[in-house]
């Protein structure tokens, strides 16, 4: 016969499953920690060791301001809107003008007609003489300082007399005063006149 069968004495306890080793609250609590040391690790990597992507930098821009909606937009003045001095002097010739002229020792009387549409290079109106007669159109060539107006004559009407002298290049001179136009010639030292506004 054999000896009978000796069962293991000693400290060591036995498993859930008869076998050696920890026991499931032992388990539990090794879990326990392995899960804190991880999660202490992490919090650690996170906080004292320094990214490897640079911080985004944002830089401002200087904006530069826009128009307001609906606020007014000053526009340039337009050229042709601005009166020029010559404008107004011709304004202020227009109109109907009439006085005593001489030619020598002759007397007689001279009428110019200013038209509002004159204007240099243009036709002007009429200038006419009672003394052959004379009647005709006349246009501006110039105007010279003073102010005085160089008026051309390039025709005479049907009736005027054939002694009447064209001045188709100007030299009839009216010198603007106030209210008074002073007549002389570039042609004849012997002309002169003076003439009022009368309309």
């Amino acid at each position: 016969m054999g000896d009978p069968e000796q069962r293991p004495t000693g400290p060591a306890a036995s498993g859930p499953d008869g076998h050696g080793g920890l026991s499931a609250s032992g388990w539990a609590a090794v879990t326990a920690l392995g899960a804190a040391a991880i999660t202490a690790a992490v919090t650690l990597v996170t906080h004292f060791v320094p990214s490897s992507v640079p911080p985004q930098q944002v830089v401002g821009e200087a904006v530069s301001p826009s128009p307001t909606a609906g606020a007014p937009v000053s526009a340039p003045v337009p050229s042709s809107s601005v009166t020029s001095p010559r404008s107004g002097l011709l304004t202020r010739l227009a109109g109907t003008w009439s006085g005593p002229a001489r030619s020598g020792s002759q007397r007689y009387t001279m009428t110019l007609v200013v038209t509002s549409s004159c204007a240099e290079g243009l036709p002007c109106g009429t200038l006419t003489t009672d003394l052959l007669p004379c009647v005709g159109p006349i246009s501006l060539v110039r105007i010279n300082d003073g102010p005085e107006f160089d008026f051309a004559t390039g025709s005479f009407s049907a009736d005027s007399s054939p002694s009447c002298a064209l001045r188709t290049n100007g030299g009839d001179y009216f010198l603007m005063g106030t209210d008074v136009l002073t007549y002389r010639t570039g042609y004849d030292a012997g002309l002169s006149g003076t003439l009022r506004r009368r309309g």
